[in-house]
């Protein structure tokens, strides 16, 4: 990550936030400014109500009500809100469907707002996660209403990927097929860039190579996953994270 105006010279960022903040009752994002370099894979970390999912979101277009400026590809997000949207799969915390709908139907309801979905694609990933087309959305688990989620963000290819907690409510097996997956889709084709919120932080190793720290709507930690211990640690990975997320903010 650089602040904005810093990549000059360098590969343009694929996000560049500047000055981004939204406000709700009760919760405030405070202003933010950076750059993310095409190929990013990040994690996203932070308590419940640190602002990880209000991000998300905002990367996704489904919050376009903030200030300061988000650009995905050099453009203003709000100036080619629809355009920006078929650039950017999100996975979000909860699902929508009405309770007579299908998966199979459902996918191919939102599959017209995407000129580049892949059908085919999104039935080889429905196989591979095992999630039958057929399903009601209304009977979906937790479990598999992630899985439905995934299909959904992923079977356009967007080259930007936002994952909100996509291996909560899975068993361990089905987590780990799942990160397999995810590191393959991402090893596919053009540098993607991907951003996964998670409280999961046994996961983190196998996707990212950069933390973000959120703490009550700040960003209080940004620094590559490698940096975190240089000299190895003996108490593994996730306790240096742990020791992250309590780390106090500086001033």
């Amino acid at each position: 990550m650089s602040e904005p105006g810093e990549a000059r010279g360098r590969e343009a960022p694929v996000i560049e936030l500047d000055r981004f903040s939204v406000e709700f009752p009760g919760f405030l994002f405070k202003p933010l400014s950076l750059c993310v370099e095409p190929g990013a894979r990040i994690a996203l970390l932070g308590a419940n109500g640190a602002g990880k999912s209000t991000l998300l979101r905002a990367l996704g277009g489904r919050l376009p009500d903030y200030r300061g400026k988000i650009l995905l590809g050099g453009t203003e997000l709000r100036e080619r809100l629809l355009e920006h949207r078929t650039q950017v799969g999100l996975l979000p915390e909860k699902i929508t469907g009405t309770p007579d709908e299908t998966v199979s139907g459902r996918l191919s309801l939102i599959s017209a707002l995407y000129p580049s979905w892949d059908p085919e694609y999104a039935a080889r990933l429905l196989a591979r996660l095992d999630l039958s087309g057929d399903a009601g959305m209304a009977t979906l688990s937790k479990g598999m209403g992630l899985k439905y989620s995934f299909v959904a963000a992923e079977a356009y290819r967007p080259p930007i990927l936002l994952l909100d907690e996509p291996t909560s409510g899975l068993d361990p097996v089905v987590r780990r097929e799942f990160l397999a997956l995810l590191g393959e889709v991402m090893d596919h084709g053009l540098a993607r860039t991907l951003i996964v919120s998670t409280h999961l932080l046994e996961d983190v190793e196998a996707f990212a190579d950069r933390v973000w720290v959120l703490r009550d709507g700040r960003m209080v930690e940004d620094t590559p996953l490698a940096a975190l211990d240089p000299r190895g640690s003996k108490h593994g990975l996730s306790q240096i994270l742990y020791d992250v997320l309590d780390r106090p903010y500086p001033g």
